[in-house]
């Protein structure tokens, strides 16, 4: 059982070392993040979108993530990164905690329902780059 897991977690695995050693190139470092930041099977759950557009605002990567994410999610995944995209910019750089509980919960858990179609994308593009041993 633990071997079967280890080798199905093994794409994941090459991904989040070549994340770290900053050799995941965009849009795909961006994906990592975002499918990292929606695992709601995650000790803590899935932190969400607010959580994801504000650490790379923070780190002054959002417009590059967002334009990353865009040119790599498929329809359904896109229409709702750009509805909670927009709603994270409505809220301003200062919003009341008020405004922030319950504002992503319906994008949050959309993608939650098809994260696997996620990362699936992410699996997709990492087996192939170790396939062609640039990973």
């Amino acid at each position: 059982m633990f071997w079967k897991k280890l080798k199905d977690n093994a794409w994941y695995n090459k991904a989040q070392k070549a994340y770290r050693k900053e050799k995941l190139p965009a849009p795909y470092a961006a994906l990592f993040d975002y499918y990292s930041d929606m695992n709601e099977t995650h000790l803590l759950g899935g932190r969400g979108h607010f959580d994801f557009f504000s650490m790379a605002k923070f780190d002054n990567r959002l417009d590059d993530r967002v334009q990353d994410l865009r040119s790599v999610l498929p329809e359904g995944l896109l229409e709702n990164f750009n509805a909670a995209y927009d709603k994270f910019i409505s809220l301003g750089d200062e919003p009341e905690y008020e405004d922030i509980v319950g504002a992503f919960k319906e994008f949050d858990d959309y993608v939650f329902d098809c994260y696997e179609k996620l990362g699936s994308i992410l699996k997709d593009y990492i087996t192939e780059m170790i396939e062609k041993h640039y990973l």
